[in-house]
């Protein structure tokens, strides 16, 4: 397995048991593209790596997408990529557009459980590739997620659904669906290769997403076959993914997964006993899309090496998450007043030295959020998995700009060598 690991002392470690996420779960956040925006980029990141939930329809047959998976790109790309038709996209676009079909049809005849179903397919294969139509097209993503999609899903919630009203806003999604294909079919202009990444991840956690959904509505036979569907993507392609991002989430991504595939194999486990084994292992996946979304969101295909700046601006980011983590310990410890005062330096002193060029990127505000976070909770005595889980966050936050400044050329082996050359420190406890 060709495993990056994040620098000297394994700087990226954090408590696999925390289940905070970065940006919180998605529901339907309106959001801009692009990254000339600090409250844009937040919103992008929040859409492309915090889907820890999924539909909440009865039930319904996805199929399995980790089988298309190709291999990642890791290596650092030239300035020109393959036109759309000529890369994943428009194929992956297409390959959603037959589950609006059923949707349709069970709108027609009036059947609110089949109209359920199809739309959990529909949304699973959607939650995989709406990236690229995020990319594309901004005003087209909200109107087939936040205007048509979410309305269907209000429509069917309730006790009497307006069926003819709902398969009209079904057609006109589906119509607007085949815009959107044309569009990544066009391929104009090209998306770099890294987008594909962070889709095939997506596309792997459609599983995933529709087995938390069975297990909260207490369907434990749909959540196995799911989650098995999901393992299988796992250990083929995602689990080596994640580690050349991290090798600390991979590691516990993979042994959260193992717990939560053990459990569905014995059979003794309840509905809520899977449902938190597999809220970890969504919160592990979660914030390794996170750190390949950040790369692809940042990438530059004109930006062809790392300088010295790049690699200096690395070196603070890394000296932000020294901070934290001595901050944290000294807490564990019952040093409240120190705990306060490294977090403080943190929040002004380190994070003011990188801010300009994580601004620069749209890369700071989620960033100094997360810190200000940790920041408040820090210097007094409190509960301990409040305080783990504000400073897990930042901790995975300084992890996410990383990315977002130099993630296009994380496998670079000027980049690995300076990690590699920093001081070790010392893991979370």
């Amino acid at each position: 397995m060709n495993r990056v690991t994040q620098g000297a002392g394994s700087a990226a470690h954090f408590d696999p048991s925390v289940g905070t996420e970065l940006v919180g779960a998605r529901r339907r956040l309106i959001m801009r593209t692009g990254i000339a925006g600090a409250v844009a980029a937040t919103l992008l990141l929040a859409s492309c790596s915090s889907d820890s939930k999924g539909s909440t329809a009865a039930a319904a047959t996805t199929p399995t997408t980790a089988a298309a998976a190709p291999a990642p790109t890791t290596e650092a790309p030239t300035s020109t990529e393959a036109p759309a038709s000529e890369s994943p996209e428009a194929e992956r676009v297409a390959s959603v557009r037959p589950t609006l079909d059923p949707l349709i049809a069970a709108l027609a005849a009036g059947d609110k459980a089949a109209s359920e179903a199809a739309l959990e397919a529909y949304d699973a294969g959607w939650n995989g590739i709406e990236v690229y139509v995020n990319m594309r097209s901004l005003a087209m993503y909200l109107k087939l997620e936040a205007d048509l999609q979410v309305g269907i899903e209000d429509g069917l919630a309730e006790d009497a659904p307006d069926f003819p009203a709902l398969k009209a806003m079904a057609e006109e999604l589906a119509a607007r669906y085949d815009d959107a294909i044309k569009l990544s079919e066009a391929g104009n202009p090209p998306l770099h290769p890294l987008v594909d990444d962070v889709t095939t991840l997506r596309m792997i956690r459609a599983d995933l997403r529709i087995t938390t959904a069975a297990l909260e509505a207490g369907d434990v036979a749909k959540a196995k076959e799911h989650y098995a569907k999901f393992m299988e993507g796992f250990e083929s392609t995602a689990e080596t993914m994640l580690g050349q991002r991290n090798l600390d989430n991979e590691v516990a991504t993979e042994e959260a997964a193992d717990a939560a595939a053990a459990a569905f194999e014995a059979g003794t486990a309840s509905a809520e006993e899977l449902s938190d084994l597999v809220a970890k292992v969504t919160s592990t996946y979660n914030f390794g899309v996170s750190l390949w979304n950040a790369a692809a969101r940042n990438a530059d295909s004109a930006k062809t090496e790392v300088t010295d700046n790049d690699l200096l601006h690395l070196g603070l980011i890394y000296d932000l998450r020294v901070q934290l983590t001595k901050s944290m310990k000294a807490w564990t410890a019952g040093d409240f007043e120190y705990a306060g005062s490294v977090a403080a330096t943190a929040q002004t002193t380190v994070f003011n030295r990188v801010q300009p060029y994580l601004a620069a990127k749209g890369a700071d505000v989620a960033l100094k959020s997360a810190i200000d976070a940790y920041v408040e909770l820090a210097g007094a005595a409190g509960d301990a998995k409040e305080v783990g889980d504000a400073n897990t966050a930042a901790v995975r936050a300084t992890l996410v700009a990383e990315q977002a400044l130099l993630g296009q050329f994380w496998s670079d082996p000027a980049v690995q060598e300076y990690l590699a050359g920093l001081p070790a420190m010392d893991p979370l406890t």
